[in-house]
């Protein structure tokens, strides 16, 4: 897939640090999506078990497609942001090099050091609703765009349930990750893994290193 063979990932993290200064969420976007195709392949149609089997059991689309992306999907994040949606994924990376971005300030790099400390800081028994709550002071945020931001750490291994997976490793199947659901209907409602997480998971420190580490 051309759209994360030319992407350079660097630039896609510069892009999501300075966000946190600016809310430049477009530029933000390209973080999540970047997780989840980061190993992602080419691969023959397999019907879905959960879906109709018109759907790629691996990637969920059909066969064919007629609707395309647009900028507006991208612009409208958080509203219509889906990382694991592959078609938006691809856009949004193919897309990527063209947007607004901002670099890291002095301001966006205390911002991110703020986040990862609040994730810290958080108690054993912390469940989702206090994960997102967490964050609500490191950057002007509302917990929608909170949500996304912490899937996406879920998609990168930084917010990594025990026994998950996460996507930078092996991509996890359209089909795995929705059969795989939480007995509580509200955790339903976050997207694999991070959906699993609990303040006993903490913070997968090698992944932020992997990831940040220039920064912190």
């Amino acid at each position: 897939m051309d759209a994360i063979r030319y992407i350079d990932r660097a630039a896609v993290v510069r892009a999501f640090v300075g966000s946190l200064a600016t809310r430049n969420l477009p530029a933000r976007s390209a973080f999540g999506s970047y997780a989840v195709l980061r190993v992602f392949a080419a691969h023959a149609h397999q019907p879905s078990a959960i879906f109709s089997p018109v759907n790629c059991a691996v990637c969920g689309l059909p066969p064919k497609r007629d609707s395309a992306e647009s900028d507006e999907r991208v612009a409208n994040y958080p509203f219509q942001v889906q990382h694991t949606d592959i078609r938006y994924a691809a856009f949004d990376l193919a897309t990527f090099h063209s947007r607004e971005v901002d670099e890291p300030t002095h301001d966006a790099v205390d911002r991110l050091r703020r986040l990862l400390d609040a994730l810290r800081w958080l108690t054993a028994d912390a469940e989702l609703t206090e994960l997102q709550k967490s964050i609500g002071t490191a950057f002007k945020s509302n917990k929608y765009e909170r949500q996304i931001l912490l899937e996406s750490f879920g998609y990168a291994g930084i917010l990594l349930p025990q026994g998950k997976r996460d996507y930078t490793k092996g991509f996890v199947t359209c089909d795995d990750a929705n059969a795989d659901q939480p007995r509580e209907f509200f955790k339903r409602e976050w997207a694999y893994p991070v959906r699993f997480w609990t303040g006993r998971d903490g913070v997968n420190e090698p992944s932020v290193v992997s990831h940040f580490g220039e920064f912190l």
